[in-house]
C-alpha cells in the first residue's frame, strides 16, 4: 500500500526542521542579538536607533526557534506564591503526576524557603513575579521593575541555587507593560509570559470552584495551553478545583508540562499605558547597558544548554517514532471493527492512522460504515454526524462540536486533536464513539493483527443514565 504523498511530505519536513533546530544548539549558535557582545559606541547608536522605535509605542521582536510538542499541551501556571496553600497544590501535582510553572514573588519565597526548595527540587519551574506585587511601584519606572526582579532573582538563587529566566508581569503586561519594558528584558535574556486561559480565580475573594471550571470549558481549545492559577493565601477554592481541572484535560487528551525558554510564550499586545511615565533617551541607554551587563555576568540562560539539547534530541526520537507509526499504519494490516450488535466492518490500512496512543480516521468513513449519515456544509465549515438518536456538529473554524439527543443540544465541546486533511474531517476513534453513547470494549494493536470491539448503550436507555455521555465523553485515549 502506498503512503499519501502529501503526509509523507509533511512528515519529512518535521524531521528535517527538528534536526536543524538540533544542529543549531550543538553549534553554539546564541539566541540573543550580536549588540550584547559589541563595543560601547556601536551599542550607544544602536539604542538611539531602537528608542525611536520602541518611543513609537512598536515592540522590536527577536526571531528566536521555539519547539512545539507533538501533543497538544497545557502549561498550568501558578501566581502570587509561594504560600500555606503551595504544599496542597504540589500534593495534587505530584499525586496526578504533572509539573507545572510557579511564578513566586520573592517577599513570599523568603516566607518559604522550603516551599521554593520543593518547587525546584520536584520538577516544576521556577519563574520570577517580582518581590512585593505593587502595581504603583512595579509600573512607575523599568528601573524600579527591574530592580525587583533582581531582588528576586538573588533570593530564588541563595534558597535554591537557581535564577529562574521566566518572568510574569504582576496583573499580566497589557496596559502595564510597554515596549521599552519588553525589548530590556528581553535584552537581558529573560522571557516574559501572560496567559491564554485565565480560571477566573482572581476575579474576587473565594472564587466558586464551579465558577472557575466553567470559566475553563468555556473557553476554546488550542494546541498549546497556558492556565492562569493562583497559589497565594485566600485562593482555597483554586487548590479544591485544579484536580477537576487537571482530570479534565486529560479526559480531552493533553498532555501537561512545565514552561521553559524554548516554548513559545503567550504574550499579550502592547496596549495604552494606564501608568504616568517617560522614558529618556538618556535613561534608556542607561538600562540597555545594565541589561546587557546583566548578561555578561550571568549568561544568557543559567543551566540549560544541556537540557535544551536532550528536548531536542527527545522531540527527534518522539518524530522519528510517530513516522514509523504512520508508516506501519499504511503496511498493509486493516483494521477490524466488531460492534456490540453483532455486525463488523474492516478499515483499509489506508483508511485510518496509528498516532501516538490514538486511532484517527475519518468521520465520515466511520459514521457511515456503522450505518449512520455524515453531512458536510462548506460555506460554515461543519459536518453533521447523526447515528442513531446521536448527532454530533463538528465546526472546524473553532475546533467546536455540539452534541445532541432526540434533537436536543445537550453541550458545546472543543477538541483540540480535530483537523481537515485534504477534504476530509479527521476525528480520533475513541473520543468519537464515545460521543455516539458508546465505548471501548477491547482492543489488539499488533505488527499482524488489529481488531476494535465496540459496545454501544440501548438508545431508548438514554434518559435513565444521563450522564453516562458526559462522565465518558472524553475518556483516556485509545
Amino acid at each position: 500500500m502506498r503512503l499519501n504523498p502529501q503526509r509523507l511530505h509533511n512528515m519529512q519536513k518535521r524531521i528535517q526542521l527538528t534536526m536543524a533546530a538540533l544542529l543549531v544548539v550543538f553549534l553554539g549558535f546564541s539566541v540573543f542579538p550580536v549588540q550584547a557582545a559589541e563595543g560601547e559606541g556601536s551599542s550607544i547608536q544602536d539604542g538611539q536607533e531602537i528608542y525611536q522605535l520602541l518611543k513609537s509605542g512598536k515592540r522590536s521582536i527577536q526571531e528566536k526557534s521555539y519547539l512545539k510538542p507533538e501533543q497538544p499541551t497545557v502549561y498550568l501556571t501558578f501566581d502570587d506564591g509561594p504560600s500555606k496553600l503551595t504544599d496542597q497544590v504540589l500534593d495534587i501535582l505530584e499525586k496526578e503526576d504533572v509539573k507545572a510553572t510557579f511564578f513566586a514573588l520573592g517577599e513570599e519565597a523568603k516566607a518559604y524557603p522550603n516551599v521554593v526548595k520543593r518547587i525546584v527540587n520536584s520538577g516544576h519551574a521556577l519563574g520570577n513575579h517580582s518581590f512585593n506585587h505593587v502595581y504603583k511601584d512595579l509600573y512607575s519606572d523599568f528601573q524600579n521593575f527591574w530592580d525587583q526582579i533582581q531582588r528576586t532573582e538573588e533570593v530564588f538563587s541563595d534558597i535554591a541555587g537557581v535564577r529562574p529566566q521566566l518572568v510574569r508581569a504582576p496583573g499580566g503586561t497589557y496596559t502595564n507593560f510597554d515596549a521599552y519594558y519588553y525589548y530590556l528584558l528581553e535584552q537581558a535574556g529573560y522571557t516574559v509570559v501572560d496567559w491564554n486561559v485565565d480560571s477566573g480565580d482572581s476575579k474576587r475573594p473565594h472564587v466558586p470552584v464551579n465558577e472557575m471550571i466553567q470559566t475553563i470549558k468555556s473557553t476554546p481549545l488550542e494546541h498549546e495551553i497556558t492556565l492562569l492559577f493562583h497559589d497565594g493565601s485566600g485562593h482555597e477554592s483554586s487548590v479544591e478545583a485544579l484536580p477537576q481541572i487537571i482530570h479534565y484535560y486529560k479526559k480531552l487528551g493533553y498532555s501537561f508540562a512545565p514552561l521553559t525558554t524554548e516554548v513559545k510564550p503567550k504574550q499579550f499586545p502592547v496596549g495604552k499605558s494606564k501608568w504616568s511615565r517617560n522614558m529618556s533617551l538618556s535613561h534608556f541607554q542607561t538600562m540597555l547597558k545594565e541589561t546587557r551587563q546583566y548578561v555578561l555576568a550571568h549568561g544568557p540562560i543559567k543551566n540549560e544548554p544541556q537540557d535544551a539539547i536532550q528536548r531536542l534530541v527527545n522531540q527527534t526520537k518522539v518524530v522519528q517514532e510517530e513516522s514509523a507509526q504512520i508508516l506501519s499504519s499504511v503496511s498493509g494490516v486493516p483494521l477490524q471493527i466488531h460492534v456490540s450488535a453483532g455486525s463488523e466492518f474492516t478499515l483499509e490500512s489506508t483508511q485510518y492512522e496509528v498516532r501516538g496512543n490514538q486511532i484517527e480516521l475519518s468521520l465520515r468513513v466511520l459514521i457511515e460504515k456503522m450505518g449512520g449519515q455524515v453531512r458536510w456544509e462548506e460555506a460554515t465549515k461543519t459536518a453533521r454526524a447523526h447515528y442513531g438518536v446521536y448527532d454530533v456538529e463538528y465546526e472546524l473554524s473553532t475546533r467546536s462540536l455540539r452534541l445532541y439527543t432526540f434533537g436536543n443540544v445537550v453541550d458545546t465541546y472543543w477538541l483540540a486533536d480535530m483537523s481537515l486533511q485534504e477534504g476530509t474531517i479527521i476525528v480520533p476513534l475513541q473520543k468519537t464513539i464515545d460521543l455516539l453513547g458508546g465505548r471501548i470494549t477491547q482492543s489488539l494493536i499488533e505488527p499482524g493483527k488489529r481488531e476494535v470491539s465496540l459496545a454501544f448503550r440501548q438508545f431508548y436507555g438514554w434518559n435513565e443514565n444521563s450522564s453516562f455521555l458526559k462522565n465518558s465523553l472524553f475518556a483516556a485515549n485509545f
